[in-house]
């Protein structure tokens, strides 16, 4: 497993920050106007080919004691506010490899919301 935090902030520099009861990880995409949404990543809905959509493996957030945790399938839940365009998938643990894994993307266009 690689060993260097990603998105990690000092304490010292939110005092008023000492604990999250969420966390969250994922990606979006920007026009502007009524210009036809972005592909996100590649272009793929996810498929569990880590080969087609982006992805973000060995998942997991660090208790207050710096345990780290690959968050179990019934923590999670998603957010996905363009499903005609864009696809978001956690598979759970996938073992020593990768991990927890979330895959997401897709093909953007028209997106009808």
């Amino acid at each position: 497993m690689v060993d260097h935090p990603i998105g990690y902030f000092p304490a010292r520099l939110f005092t008023n920050l000492d604990k999250a009861d969420q966390v969250g990880w994922g990606g979006s995409t920007v026009t502007s106007g009524n210009a036809a949404a972005p592909p996100m990543g590649s272009g793929h809905f996810p498929d569990g080919d880590y080969t087609h959509a982006c992805y973000f493996k060995y998942v997991s957030y660090q208790t207050a004691s710096r345990k780290d945790i690959g968050p179990g399938i019934d923590l999670t839940g998603t957010l996905n506010t363009a499903p005609k365009c864009y696809n978001v998938e956690y598979y759970d643990d996938q073992g020593d490899h990768v991990g927890y894994v979330l895959q997401f993307g897709g093909p953007g266009r028209d997106c009808d919301n």
